[in-house]
């Protein structure tokens, strides 16, 4: 927007914007300052102040003007410089009027332009007039100001007209000499006039000639103008002459500047507001419409070259169109700078295709060699970015290169993920399932694909063997059918933690068949039995009550033969003893008494009284039969104790480990529950068991913050179970761990 000066702010009683009629020439500034610039300089047209009227009926009007310098009053200026603006001003509206006439015959049937050129000029006094740089610019134009009634044209102010005289007597003598000077000096001035018509005749035949030259040479125009400055600047017979020699001189210069414009070659993104500069001047004369078809043929060349810039990026991808653009391209030489450009883009296009061309079989060839394509992708970076890989053909070549990069990196990191979580088979879990986003058949991921594979089948074998160690719980055939099945993997590191927490099972299992077998090879050495018994009481092993009962029965009777040989000892010779002893005997039936009842045989002799006379035995009256109560349940054992034991979480977190219930029989189900509160729940990628019986059991996740698992009591005899839980993170960090306990009760009486 071209910037505007401030020349004066005035105050109508009358708001302008509500008096002034829609053709007021106020109202028609635009189409008044087109007029003047399409005929005449632009130096004309600037006479004229815009008038800029405030909207909001305050009744401002602010006059600005295009031109650069400080607005001053005309009145201010020293004589001289009114002087000459008072010409300039002069020539201006002189050539405005001269103009109004020519479009008022011209163009009978649009009499407006004509009507408002006429309005414009209307002097609105010395007041009015400002000078800026040396022009003079109106303000107020256009006749009468909007809340002021207008003041009669050369109507004089009656306060100035003189009252009528007295004619003195003295006034015929001076006339009549007077009279005399004026015949002589009509004389003198008849042979001036001559002189001046024949001077005005050659100067209106000069510039009839100079005006057929349309510019081509301007010389004989600024030759005229001397000519006028030299004969007189302030005759007004020569104005019209002068105001036309100085309009085809300013038509000349617009001309000239326009001219040198164009020959700068601007970028064709100026020329549609140059052809719009172009559109206020006469199109119809020299030199503007040599100028125009000039213009008009650059227009025309910069759409061919736009089009054929559309062309090229519609056929980027297509490298025969591109050589057949190319063909077409070759044949242009201007507009000079966008052809650059565009031949520019040709040849990367053309490179485009070229390199692509190369690269296809290159890629096809190591699109499974991750080291080749990594390679690739360094030899091509540079010409990518130069060849803009964004646009075909590059950019299916880079997609696909990136892709198989893409495969080649995610394959690394899977390898190396693989090589971390060979003991963490969640982790391996996670793997399998990024592995499933992608394609999984293409190398290098298939052989990734394929150990990871092997990886979670042995997981799932680890599961079941982990599964059946819980369950076995102490069983030792079962246990060695485990380490039967482990010997299948026994260089696999993944079952090393099994296998070395069986051991210590298989080696208890050994210690209580090597007991059995001690006692069944006791017989009746009650030293070795006692030795045995002694060793039984450190082993609170469920595998070892086997043991311990085969050797209750030898236990069993060497107490009883101590203790027979004890009262053997203390009766002595008492037959009262002795015979309560041999009674006693009668009642055992085991042979490991035998050496006692010999002892005693040999005691009791003497003790034994005479042979009885034979007596009737009555037989003893029978027993009394037990009472049956009818509706009455047999006894059966008590139920376990119930309930649930709930405790604290510890670490990063709050929450709690809820067993339920804390006590039951073989068998029995359990619920093992882990809750942990937000925000640290959040964090929770799984929940897994820390009981070395239990390594890779892991709860299922039921709610926001609940894991649950569902278990079964084992256990042959009476004892205390610990249990442990752990949370972990994604990334395998513990965040918490809980430890609680419960009890079994051993396997339920029937």
């Amino acid at each position: 927007m071209t910037p505007s000066v401030r020349i004066l702010t005035l105050v109508y009683e009358t708001p302008p914007a509500e008096a002034l009629p829609p053709d007021h020439p106020w109202q028609r500034f635009d189409a008044l300052g087109r007029t003047l610039r399409r005929h005449l300089p632009g130096a004309t047209a600037a006479v004229f102040a815009r008038p800029e009227i405030a909207l909001d009926g305050s009744g401002t009007v602010t006059w600005t003007s295009a031109l650069a310098g400080q607005p001053r009053p005309l009145l201010d200026l020293p004589d001289e410089a009114q002087a000459a603006a008072r010409r300039v001003l002069a020539d201006h509206l002189n050539a405005i009027s001269h103009l109004a006439e020519e479009l008022a015959r011209r163009e009978p049937d649009d009499p407006e332009p004509a009507q408002l050129l006429k309005r414009a000029i209307v002097y609105p006094g010395d007041e009015a007039v400002y000078v800026i740089g040396g022009a003079p610019v109106l303000i107020s134009w256009g006749g009468t100001d909007p809340g002021r009634p207008p003041r009669g044209a050369g109507a004089p102010d009656p306060a100035t007209v003189p009252a009528p005289r007295r004619r003195p007597a003295w006034i015929l003598p001076v006339l009549g000499l007077i009279a005399l000077a004026t015949l002589g000096l009509g004389l003198g001035l008849g042979v001036w006039l001559w002189q001046l018509q024949e001077t005005e005749q050659g100067l209106r035949e000069d510039l009839a000639v100079a005006l057929a030259n349309h510019c081509d040479p301007v010389a004989p125009l600024v030759e005229l103008a001397s000519r006028l400055d030299r004969i007189d600047r302030e005759d007004a017979r020569y104005a019209d002459i002068r105001m036309a020699v100085l309009t085809e001189i300013g038509i000349c210069e617009e001309a000239a500047l326009f001219t040198e414009r164009l020959a700068t070659e601007p970028p064709c993104d100026h020329l549609p507001a140059l052809n719009a500069e172009l559109g206020f001047y006469d199109l119809e004369r020299e030199p503007f419409r040599a100028l125009k078809t000039d213009l008009d043929r650059r227009i025309s060349a910069c759409t061919r070259v736009d089009g054929l810039a559309q062309r090229l990026d519609a056929v980027a991808g297509d490298c025969l169109a591109v050589v057949a653009l190319e063909r077409e391209i070759a044949t242009l030489d201007e507009p000079t700078r966008e052809l650059t450009v565009l031949r520019l883009g040709l040849d990367r296009a053309i490179a485009a295709c070229r390199l692509a061309e190369t690269l296809d079989p290159r890629l096809a060839e190591a699109s499974e060699d991750c080291t080749a394509l990594r390679t690739l992708a360094r030899e091509t970076a540079s010409a990518f970015v130069e060849l803009d890989a964004g646009r075909l053909p590059l950019s299916a070549i880079r997609d696909a290169l990136q892709d198989a990069l893409a495969r080649c990196d995610l394959a690394d990191h899977l390898e190396g993920e693989l090589a971390r979580s060979q003991d963490d088979c969640l982790a391996l879990a996670g793997l399998d399932e990024t592995l499933s986003r992608h394609n999984r058949e293409r190398e290098p991921l298939a052989a990734v694909a394929e150990r990871l594979a092997v990886a979670l089948r042995q997981c799932a074998d680890l599961n079941d063997l982990e599964q059946r160690f819980a369950e076995a719980n102490g069983d030792c055939d079962r246990l060695q059918a485990l380490a039967d099945g482990l010997e299948g993997y026994r260089n696999n590191l993944r079952f090393l933690d099994i296998r070395t927490r069986l051991t210590p099972e298989l080696q208890v299992c050994s210690e209580a068949d090597a007991l059995e077998e001690q006692i069944a090879a006791i017989g009746g050495d009650c030293t070795k039995a006692r030795a045995l018994a002694a060793r039984l009481v450190d082993q609170g092993d469920p595998r070892f009550v086997k043991a311990r009962k085969s050797l209750e029965a030898p236990i069993a009777d060497c107490d009883r033969i101590d203790r027979y040989t004890r009262r053997l000892a203390e009766a002595g010779a008492d037959c009262t003893r002795l015979v309560a002893l041999e009674r006693d005997l009668k009642r055992e039936s085991a042979m490991t008494l035998q050496p006692i009842r010999q002892a005693l045989g040999e005691r009791i002799g003497p003790c034994r009284p005479p042979p009885p006379k034979p007596v009737v035995v009555q037989a003893p009256p029978k027993a009394t039969p037990p009472e049956i109560k009818i509706g009455t349940k047999p006894t059966t054992p008590p139920p376990p104790p119930q309930g649930s034991g709930s405790f604290a979480m510890r670490g990063d977190c709050t929450g709690r480990l809820t067993i339920d219930p804390t006590s039951g029989w073989d068998g029995d189900r359990v619920r093992h529950i882990v809750t942990i509160d937000p925000p640290a729940s959040e964090r929770v990628a799984r929940v897994t068991s820390t009981n070395p019986g239990c390594r890779n059991c892991a709860l299922r996740k039921i709610g926001r913050n609940t894991w649950r698992g569902d278990l079964f009591y084992g256990c042959s005899g009476r004892g205390i179970v610990q249990v442990s839980y752990a949370a972990y993170d994604a990334s395998g960090r513990m965040i918490c761990s809980g430890n609680g306990s419960d009890l079994c009760l051993g396997r339920r009486r029937r």
